[in-house]
């Protein structure tokens, strides 16, 4: 029996989401001043999520780790913004237990019927 040599299996999650013991670093593009506050999509970038909130002082900050909080099920207490504050491209840690639990469940977001 051969082993392949020099290849690895392909990654579980996108190259957004990156695990770390107890947990998920996400990267986000944030949508502030839409109508409302949703997941729109996700591509190579990250999440894009819409925030109603405008991006004043910290509101759309706010309501991102809210709809984050949200969207992977896990309490507002777990979501911190590490990177990005004042940008629109963010990066977000959420603690957790179980980091590839949770590394799948962002992945499925909007797959989900």
């Amino acid at each position: 029996m051969s082993i392949a040599r020099g290849r690895s299996a392909p990654p579980a999650h996108p190259a957004w989401i990156r695990i770390s013991p107890g947990r998920v670093s996400v990267d986000i593009l944030a949508r502030p001043g839409a109508s409302r506050s949703e997941f729109l999509r996700h591509d190579q970038r990250g999440l894009v999520i819409a925030l109603a909130a405008p991006a004043d002082k910290g509101k759309a900050n706010a309501e991102l780790v809210a709809v984050l909080a949200r969207l992977a099920e896990v309490p507002r207490s777990a979501v911190a913004i590490i990177r990005g504050e004042s940008a629109r491209r963010k990066t977000v840690r959420i603690s957790c237990g179980d980091p590839n639990a949770l590394a799948m469940r962002i992945a499925g977001i909007g797959t989900r019927n």
